[in-house]
């Protein structure tokens, strides 16, 4: 086993981690470390994956190993951008009923989080909002994280971060049971494909690097997104039961199956995971 440095052993530590976890991510580390070798500009790294593949941890482990060097980094995710139920209710009624779960695109405000990004650029201050899922609301504003001083880096995660919007023809026939029953003249899945297609799609340039968690498989999300409840339900007493997160995952299962197929050819770099988390193999992508 490597020999951990301090500012790793504590990561470890504080999020109860095996030591090895710093082991797992060795290449991904040294990749991230290329990718921000030259600090003259801001850079916005953004890390994609399906829900539960380790995202906000690697997010946070990034951020600990530049704050270790001295540069200012922070993360915020995708999530954090979430529409709130009110929000979400509305578009129900005006668009579809399935609009309501958070999850798919059309129930973020991108808006915000393109304006976050442009302060970033242009080193300005900025307020990353942050959403409590046990909640389904975002939290107070004055518990989001405010930074005054201009950053280096900023980790921006999220679950379809990068995903190009599926073809017409794929959109045809339904992936599952929800898209069958609740969605079967596609008008759900086809509203969704428009919005990833314009406002994400403008949001997703605005990265400078982007790197794939790769699942591999949707059998793995139900799992991972199981531990995930899990830890929420400890933390705050209130998260999804085992029914409501099978239902929950259904709706973004097209576009996690659409993710693992083209995120491969259109990320810098790719983590190719185990039903474990474990990481099977790593290429460098486009």
């Amino acid at each position: 086993m490597q020999q951990l440095a301090p500012w790793q052993i504590q990561f470890c530590e504080s999020w109860q981690l095996p030591h090895d976890y710093a082991e797992n991510v060795t290449d991904a580390l040294s990749w991230f470390k290329s990718a921000v070798s030259d600090l003259q500009q801001p850079i916005c790294i953004a890390i994609s994956g399906c829900q539960g593949s380790g995202k906000s941890t690697l997010s946070a482990y990034f951020v600990a190993y530049l704050r270790a060097q001295g540069f200012s980094a922070e993360t915020v995710s995708l999530d954090d951008f979430y529409l709130s139920k009110n929000q979400r209710l509305e578009l129900a009624g005006s668009l579809h009923p399935a609009f309501e779960t958070r999850g798919v695109p059309g129930t973020h405000n991108v808006k915000a989080a393109q304006t976050v990004l442009e302060s970033f650029k242009n080193r300005k201050s900025l307020v990353l909002p942050r959403f409590d899922k046990s909640t389904d609301n975002p939290l107070s504003e004055d518990l989001w994280t405010k930074v005054n001083a201009p950053l280096d880096v900023l980790i921006f995660e999220g679950w379809c971060l990068g995903v190009p919007p599926e073809p017409e023809e794929r959109l045809k026939l339904p992936c599952n049971q929800f898209e069958m029953l609740q969605d079967h003249d596609a008008s759900f899945r086809s509203t969704v494909n428009m919005f990833l297609a314009a406002d994400y799609q403008s949001l997703f340039s605005k990265f400078d690097k982007l790197i794939f968690l790769n699942g591999k498989s949707f059998k793995h999300v139900f799992k991972w997104r199981a531990e995930q409840e899990q830890k929420l339900i400890a933390k705050t007493g209130r998260g999804l039961s085992e029914q409501q997160i099978e239902a929950f995952i259904q709706s973004y299962q097209r576009l996690t199956e659409w993710g693992i197929n083209q995120l491969p050819q259109v990320c810098d770099f790719e983590l190719e995971l185990d039903a474990h988390r474990k990481i099977l193999n790593k290429q460098r992508g486009k």
